[in-house]
């Protein structure tokens, strides 16, 4: 097999890998946005509702978190490498940059993720009942998460912001796209005001769009190499 042949052939796997972590993290976002718009509204009214919340649907919370925070955080490391090496060459420095932001907010996805996942097996396996203590303990927890910025989508614009500044540069997938994730990082800019945290769920939906735009440029990319 030659030099070029190898590397179209590894480039038809990232791109493969691309396009169903690209997938996943569409899927990731709507299970969350189907989660807080559609079944439980008042998941993020504050401590007491979520409480509540986490009682009625103790293990069927605990596998969402795993689902839209676990599984997401390795998606995006997976279609982070996809869009950040087309050709296996060395990162210049602002997909070095970029390659850090898909780590931290993949760490940051994992922290908030595990933290909520092994509290609520903490609250739920012990023989407590839920008194005034049991509240307390809960409240300190979800202080934590908040203060881990659940919620606020910072990060994810940051991401959204360098990983489209890199497509742009190299001139990949064409300016549509580019431009709609600057609109996007626009949004998640904007969770960072308290006032303004509900703009968190049009972040998600519009990030939705991105992560399926992608997914069928990075196929239609894959589709090129296959075809003579």
């Amino acid at each position: 097999m030659s030099e070029l042949s190898s590397v179209h052939l590894r480039n038809r796997k990232r791109q493969l890998h691309g396009v169903v972590a690209a997938l996943i993290c569409a899927s990731s976002f709507i299970l969350g946005l189907t989660l807080i718009l559609v079944v439980v509204p008042d998941f993020n009214s504050g401590p007491d509702a979520r409480l509540e919340t986490l009682t009625k649907f103790t293990g069927f919370m605990q596998f969402w978190y795993f689902l839209v925070y676990v599984v997401f955080g390795a998606s995006l490391l997976v279609l982070s490498v996809a869009l950040l090496e087309p050709d296996g060459r060395e990162h210049k420095p602002l997909e070095q940059m970029t390659t850090l932001a898909s780590y931290l907010w993949a760490c940051y996805i994992f922290a908030s993720g595990f933290i909520a996942i092994f509290s609520i097996e903490f609250l739920f396996s012990q023989d407590y009942e839920f008194s005034a203590g049991i509240t307390e303990l809960w409240r300190d927890i979800y202080a934590v998460q908040m203060g881990l910025g659940e919620g606020a989508e910072w990060v994810g614009a940051i991401w959204v912001l360098m990983m489209n500044a890199c497509l742009q540069k190299e001139g990949r997938f064409g300016n549509s796209i580019v431009y709609f994730g600057y609109v996007i990082c626009g949004f998640g800019l904007l969770t960072l005001v308290p006032s303004l945290k509900e703009v968190g769920a049009v972040f998600g939906l519009l990030q939705v769009v991105w992560f399926l735009w992608v997914a069928r440029l990075l196929f239609l990319e894959r589709y090129k190499y296959i075809t003579p």
